[in-house]
């Protein structure tokens, strides 16, 4: 197969399957986004529920008004999905104030022996986007600061028990400084003490505490979140979809103040907005921002699937452009064999008929137009031979089996070449056990020939051709072996092959037409048989097996 045929022939089947597997993953990853858009409502719609729910708790309890602010924002924690989708929610009061939005950046921190945790921190009113992003990941990469327990009181010692360090970390004390409003601080600094040493997860020199004053507080125990932390999306893209989710949600609220007779959405191809009250928090309007990744949502789970559908098609355009280039080149080398093989008969036929037509010769007429007869006989054989062999490789041979007694058709055809054998100084020995087959005696009578022929025209003078037929389980195994030069090794495997000579040296009259073989192997096919060759220490096996007829 050669590089410039096989090449072609590849891209154009990989563009073919690939255009079909492009179609494939269009359709999966639409239906997947379609199913990922259902779920992602779902989750929102659950999670909007929950933050109301624990709104409702605030609501309902017995606090000072001024800390329930933070307590509210404790309470919105924001939706974020493995698929790349964020949700962002604010809550508000039926005149429509608000009373508390998702954070995304928040924390709260125990006093020193109080182990309440009812001091909050406020991440966002702080820092900017780059400094949310820088915290978020110091986080994502180090999730044991999410917690911290300070020992240094003694006060989380028996309930740390075994399991410390696994999800959080435990040192002697942590230290928030920072801008303080009620219950909420804004932090400036934020470190974590330990026997060895500090660790300073933030230090900002933000411009919000420009002539505000700083006070420290020391706690034994600080939870913090940042789903820029947890998200699968990682924390740049996860920033993004906040702020696109923050940006749907101000655009539907615009400058009007949600109430409770207020219900509003805006969808778009990538995010959604809704405002409106829910049942059964008639007290509590809810507005929510979701923006997502349509490529994302809709490749969630698939990509492997792709990348292995993907090498699949690769691998099948692969295999069918070899196949394709194999056929084509047997094509190739057929017709330039058969351009070959006509070649010198049409030549000689010119010459003659030039010679007839010029009066060359009177006394050789005869002579010349026996050649022409000849010639063209060898041509009608020939194009006989391909169109036989062409339809019976395309299934298109009338094929009627009748029960053919195989030891009599090799009997006969080799009795038939006793002469010729004779002449060539070729011994013949037959070894033939009866055996009965299914098939057409005309067709197994051309196998037997073409073989008897091959044999007689490699064996030298003085050799021995020998022929055995004998049952093989459920088979009849005919063999015909004869002296003389081996086939070279890398020719027998193309053996059968149309036209093909393993020795290229010979010309048509001492190597027949190369036909013969293919012939051989098509004819037996048809008959469900098998056939092949091997060589011998000093000549030549072909064999034969057809099935036996069933009596």
């Amino acid at each position: 197969m050669k590089r410039k045929l096989f090449l072609p022939l590849f891209l154009r089947t990989a563009a073919r399957f690939l255009l079909l597997w492009a179609l494939m993953v269009l359709l999966l990853s639409l239906r997947e986004l379609d199913a990922q858009t259902t779920r992602l409502k779902s989750g929102v719609s659950e999670a909007r529920d929950w933050n109301l729910m624990n709104a409702q708790l605030v609501v309902d309890g017995d606090y000072d008004p001024a800390i329930k602010p933070a307590q509210y924002d404790d309470r919105m924690d924001a939706y974020y999905s493995t698929y790349g989708a964020v949700g962002v929610f604010r809550l508000y009061d039926t005149e429509g104030t608000e009373m508390g939005r998702s954070l995304l950046t928040s924390g709260s921190f125990a006093l020193p022996g109080t182990g309440v945790y009812d001091h909050y921190l406020n991440f966002d009113a702080v820092l900017t986007d780059d400094e949310q992003l820088t915290l978020g990941q110091f986080l994502r990469e180090n999730r044991q600061f999410n917690r911290f327990y300070g020992t240094e009181g003694g006060l989380y010692d028996d309930y740390l028990g075994s399991d410390q360090g696994k999800s959080y970390t435990v040192g002697l004390r942590s230290e928030i400084t920072g801008v303080v409003e009620h219950n909420v601080v804004y932090p400036q600094k934020l470190v974590y003490w330990y026997e060895d040493g500090p660790v300073t997860l933030l230090d900002t020199d933000s411009s919000f505490f420009d002539g505000k004053t700083l006070t420290t507080f020391t706690s034994d125990s600080i939870q913090l979140s940042s789903i820029l932390a947890w998200a699968e999306t990682g924390p740049e893209l996860t920033l993004k979809l906040f702020r696109e989710a923050e940006t749907r949600l101000e655009n539907l609220v615009g400058d009007r103040a949600p109430s409770n007779y207020w219900v509003g959405s805006t969808v778009g191809g990538s995010g959604y907005a809704q405002v409106g009250s829910v049942a059964p928090y008639d007290g509590l309007v809810s507005a929510t921002g979701v923006s997502y990744r349509p490529a994302l949502m809709a490749t969630h789970d698939l990509l492997f699937l792709y990348a292995a559908t993907l090498l699949f098609t690769l691998l099948l355009a692969f295999f069918t452009a070899r196949a394709q280039a194999r056929s084509l080149q047997r094509e190739r080398d057929l017709t330039n064999a058969v351009a070959h093989e006509l070649k010198t008969p049409l030549a000689l036929l010119r010459s003659y008929a030039e010679g007839l037509q010029e009066d060359i010769a009177p006394e050789k007429r005869a002579e010349y137009l026996n050649v022409i007869m000849d010639q063209s006989d060898q041509m009608a054989a020939l194009v006989s031979s391909l169109l036989d062999l062409s339809r019976m490789k395309a299934g298109k041979t009338h094929f009627e089996p009748t029960p053919v007694s195989l030891d009599r058709v090799v009997d006969t055809v080799f009795h038939t070449m006793e002469r010729p054998m004779e002449t060539a100084g070729v011994t013949l020995d037959l070894d033939l056990l009866p055996c009965t087959v299914s098939g057409e005696e005309g067709r197994l009578s051309l196998v037997v020939s073409n073989l008897a022929s091959n044999a007689l025209r490699h064996t030298p003078p003085g050799g021995e051709i020998r022929v055995t037929l004998r049952e093989k389980g459920s088979t009849a195994l005919l063999q015909v072996e004869n002296d003389g030069e081996t086939i070279p090794p890398e020719a027998l495997p193309r053996i059968f092959e149309p036209f093909y000579r393993s020795d290229t040296a010979r010309d048509r009259q001492s190597g027949g037409t190369g036909l013969g073989l293919a012939l051989v192997k098509e004819t037996v096919t048809l008959h469900g048989g098998t056939c092949g060759v091997e060589n011998l220490p000093h000549g030549v096996r072909f064999w034969v097996e057809l099935p036996l007829l069933n009596t």
